[in-house]
């Protein structure tokens, strides 16, 4: 027979199988419970994130902010840089920025500048440059309220009278900081706009300058059934405005280049050369990922091959190219 001490002794590693067996149950649920709420959790989270980052609507561009960004346009082209897409989500972070300028003011607590954001909207809210850091920036704050890729910079301006395009335009290229933005010079050399977005609200104006596409192609036009869309896309309303197109014709189709570089900065800088060289008429031409520099533009191939013809030495291995 076995032991009073044997029967003890099984019957306290029976209990302690039992509750080791309870107890791996027990965590096996908890981390089957665990893994189904963080599930559901992100789930909720990313809803909310599309839902929040949402473009009303009713948002919608008006005719003195177009105007406004064709001039940008057309400045940009007059020192030969490539045209800007008109951008929805850059467009509504300036709409909501001036609005939320005049209306509560965050430049006016101590530290803090027109490129700040108040506490009392749908956003994070930040003090610039006092709160401006790597690890948190203001210029991420197209990430944060819309689904643009990349952060942006910003150009604000205030004004209580010069509120219209011709004005703040003037303004900005005056400015040092603001023309090296518009113009991609200093220290935004290096810098590709691809898109920019524009507003204008009770003397204040917006304008943000981004590397990344909109993944949003369509604005609607203020009062009108006017939809300003990509260059390739088509609406279903009564007018179409092409994105990024000023006002005026054709500035030539034939292109004397002198130049092809893997990067913006590159041909940027030799640009600048070209024009201290004496064409003043030099541009960058952007297709398939390549800048090329041109030293003209002319409208017809004759034209282009006269002038050729008629290059320094230093330039005959100049080409023609045909857009």
């Amino acid at each position: 027979m076995p032991s009073s001490l044997n029967m003890k002794f099984e019957f306290k590693l029976q209990n302690l199988f039992a509750m080791h067996t309870k107890l791996h149950d027990n965590i096996l649920v908890i981390s089957i419970t665990m893994m189904i709420f963080l599930f559901f959790c992100q789930n909720i989270g990313f809803s909310q994130t599309s839902q929040d980052k949402k473009i009303p609507d009713t948002y919608c561009l008006n005719e003195e902010e177009l105007q406004l960004f064709n001039m940008i346009n057309q400045q940009r082209q007059q020192k030969g840089l490539p045209k800007l897409e008109l951008s929805k989500s850059l467009s509504y972070v300036a709409y909501l920025h001036v609005r939320d300028l005049y209306i509560n003011r965050p430049d006016s607590v101590k530290g803090c500048n027109m490129h700040s954001w108040s506490n009392k909207g749908q956003w994070t809210a930040f003090c610039f440059p006092k709160e401006q850091s790597k690890k948190r920036s203001v210029w991420d704050k197209p990430k944060e309220l819309t689904s643009y890729p990349t952060s942006a910079y910003e150009i604000v301006y205030y004004s209580a009278d010069k509120t219209g395009p011709d004005e703040i335009i003037e303004l900005w290229k005056g400015v040092a900081p603001s023309a090296a933005l518009l113009f991609n010079t200093g220290k935004y050399m290096k810098n590709n706009w691809r898109a920019a977005g524009v507003a204008i609200y009770k003397g204040y104006a917006s304008l943000w300058l981004g590397e990344g596409k909109d993944p949003e192609t369509k604005i609607s036009l203020c009062s009108t059934d006017s939809v300003i869309t990509s260059f390739t896309s088509k609406t279903k309303n009564q007018t179409s405005i092409t994105r990024g197109e000023p006002s005026g014709g054709s500035l030539g189709q034939y292109y004397l280049i002198f130049g092809s570089y893997p990067s913006f900065q590159q041909a940027r800088e030799a640009q600048i050369n070209l024009i201290n060289d004496g064409f003043v008429n030099a541009s960058i031409l952007e297709k398939d990922g390549k800048f090329r520099t041109a030293l003209n533009m002319y409208e017809t191939m004759e034209a282009a091959r006269a002038a050729k013809k008629k290059l320094p030495n230093k330039y005959q291995s100049a080409w023609i190219l045909k857009d």
